[in-house]
């Protein structure tokens, strides 16, 4: 392995790490009501959270690996489109990750945007992930399970509207004495 080598996988990692925060980001703008729905599942029940997102990654993750190495070009294809569908049900769930920690990093600086303090969420997740051993380890898959848990709720939630009662009017009533 030449020096080369070494650089071209590190502009690989970092190229990656900054085009999953901008799509986290971008995610998290466009998506916005998804995504504040996530942020509150994973406030209220941040361990079903996890729990649906283990199922998810065992169910989603590893059957369309294993379906990937088939021979069969449309069990192949399959196997692609349930990644692809497990990555956005990470993506909404992240951005909901990103609004918890910059919702939280609100009380800290009130004089910051939403949109700063979201970038800065977004970053610091990246950041955590990303951190050799205790990041790989125990923080990554603890934000990929939280994130396709809550990604998964958010999108699969109905949504709820109150019941507005009809509005009769009242006539008046004509005596005809």
């Amino acid at each position: 392995m030449t020096n080369g080598d070494v650089l071209a996988y590190i502009s690989v990692i970092l190229t990656i790490l900054v085009t999953l925060w901008a799509a986290i980001l971008a995610v998290g703008l466009v998506f916005a009501a998804k995504t504040q729905h996530a942020a509150q599942r994973l406030e209220q029940a941040p361990g079903r959270a996890i729990g649906v997102g283990i199922g998810l990654a065992l169910g989603g993750i590893g059957l369309g690996v294993a379906l990937l190495n088939s021979k069969n070009g449309l069990l192949m294809l399959i196997g692609w489109v349930l990644l692809a569908l497990t990555l956005c049900l990470a993506m909404v769930g992240s951005a909901g990750l990103a609004r918890v920690v910059s919702a939280r990093m609100q009380n800290m600086a009130p004089t910051q945007s939403a949109l700063a303090l979201l970038a800065r969420g977004g970053a610091l997740l990246i950041a955590a992930g990303a951190l050799p051993a205790v990041g790989w380890v125990l923080l990554f898959p603890l934000q990929l399970f939280a994130s396709l848990g809550a990604g998964f709720q958010a999108l699969t939630a109905r949504e709820r509207r109150a019941y507005e009662q009809p509005v009769v009017q009242a006539q008046a009533q004509t005596n005809p004495q």
